[in-house]
Formats: C-alpha cells, sequence, structure tokens
C-alpha cells in the first residue's frame, strides 16, 4: 500500500498556503500561468531582497564588489577606460543577471509543477 506524504509548502509564500483549499481555480492554463507570473514576481523581487539583506556570504561579497569598484575608481583612468571598464562590468552584470533569472524561473516553475504533482488526488 503506497502511502501518500504531506508536503509541507513554505508558509512564508501566501500564494502557495492556500493552495490546497483553490486547487480547482488552478485548472485553467491562463489563470495558472498568471498566478505563476504573479507568484514569481513577488518572491524574485520581494522576498529576494529580504534574503539577500539577511545573507552574511552574499552581503560579504557584495562589501568586496564595493570595494573592488572603489579600487578602480582610484586607478586615476582616464574617461574613455573608466567607460570601457564600465560598459564591461555592466555587461557582465546584466548576462549574470539573466542567467539568474532564467535558472530561478526554472527552479520555481519545477517546484511548482512538483507540489501540483504530489497534492493531485
Amino acid at each position: 500500500m503506497k502511502v501518500k506524504k504531506k508536503w509541507n509548502v513554505d508558509m512564508q509564500c501566501p500564494f502557495l498556503k492556500g493552495y490546497k483549499a483553490h486547487k480547482k481555480s488552478f485548472c485553467s492554463k491562463s489563470v495558472r500561468k498568471s498566478m505563476l507570473n504573479t507568484l514569481f514576481e513577488a518572491r524574485s523581487t520581494h522576498a529576494l531582497e529580504e534574503c539577500l539583506k539577511n545573507d552574511k556570504l552574499y552581503q560579504k561579497r557584495e562589501r568586496k564588489v564595493d570595494e573592488i569598484l572603489r579600487k578602480i575608481d582610484r586607478m586615476g583612468m582616464e574617461q574613455e577606460q573608466k567607460k570601457a571598464v564600465d560598459h564591461a562590468l555592466s555587461i557582465c552584470n546584466y548576462q549574470n543577471f539573466q542567467y539568474g533569472r532564467i535558472a530561478y524561473g526554472l527552479g520555481f516553475r519545477d517546484a511548482v509543477h512538483l507540489i501540483m504533482e504530489i497534492s493531485a488526488d
């Protein structure tokens, strides 16, 4: 006999808290997509910012980045050189942002699908 395990949902997430009670409202693909997008936006902005504020390792690396940027600023480069360095760093930052956004989105969607499968009757 297969026993169905109860799934512990992150109770900090108000959208998933009431999932079981409102399961039928998830049936429409457009409603699901809209809810997933809303949830994704909430978690990837507000909740993420809170987590980053409280993460010691992230904060340590953030201070290191600030230190290195100040060091670059004090190097006495010409304006054109500063623009080139700024442009290169901006492109790297944007690329890293896109990578993180895509990776988080994939993991997020996988987790939601997993929860839906586990919760299915």
